[in-house]
């Protein structure tokens, strides 16, 4: 029996731990590490706050896996470093109703929500998340770190690049790439290639911000400190 620490107790960590508790049932599920200073609860679900990141010192890490449940890719990725820091594994967090090809590859913390549809040959990258009803097409490749969140269709021969964030019911037509670490904002249809780094909404959708390279590096967040 796997066991399986969620590291996040936000709203993205509990559905997870939902998919985890009705979809798994290879897996137990410990509870979540969150060191948010605010978190006055102690129990979540049913589920308890182990504790911060010194939770994880001593422990017996053998069958131990963690996902790292934060939706913004920017926080996840770093809460990806400190855990693999640590020496941990990942686990990922597969719905029962998700629809994945025998011929597409997923990586490794990856989040895929109920009535998700991962097509033909298709890749998701390690620590992504498909969030609620989303679609990715034939021959499409998720990057790393990336999330799509409720409702995104992603039409064939897309490369959506690591840690871009596509808002609910946005749409990517055929064979359009999107840079790494850009933003795609709710309800938005790309229609042509966009640039990493960007942010970009409407119909179709057009760039109104540019951020300097590398500026997620920086990220921080109280569920991991």
């Amino acid at each position: 029996m796997k066991r399986v620490v969620i590291i996040g107790a936000g709203g993205h960590g509990r559905e997870v731990a939902e998919i985890l508790r009705h979809s798994h049932r290879d897996s137990t599920v410990l509870g979540f590490v969150d060191e948010k200073t605010d978190r006055d609860q102690k129990v979540i679900n049913d589920l308890p706050i182990l504790g911060g990141w010194s939770w994880f010192e001593g422990v017996d890490r053998s069958g131990l896996f963690v996902i790292c449940a934060v939706g913004l890719p920017q926080i996840r990725k770093r809460l990806v470093a400190r855990a693999a820091s640590f020496g941990l594994s990942f686990g990922n967090a597969v719905a029962s109703s998700a629809y994945i090809s025998p011929s597409a590859r997923i990586g490794e913390g990856v989040m895929i929500f109920p009535n998700a549809v991962i097509s033909a040959d298709s890749v998701v990258g390690d620590h992504s998340i498909v969030n609620v009803g989303s679609t990715i097409s034939h021959d499409s490749r998720l990057g790393s770190y990336a999330t799509l969140n409720p409702g995104v269709h992603v039409a064939g021969n897309v490369l959506v690049d690591d840690g871009c964030y596509l808002g609910i019911g946005s749409n990517i037509i055929h064979g359009v790439s999107i840079g790494a670490w850009s933003f795609v904002g709710a309800g938005a249809v790309v229609t042509q290639d966009l640039p990493g780094d960007v942010t970009a909404v409407g119909v179709p959708a057009r760039v109104v911000k540019t951020r300097e390279r590398g500026w997620h590096e920086g990220s921080t967040s109280a569920a991991g400190q």
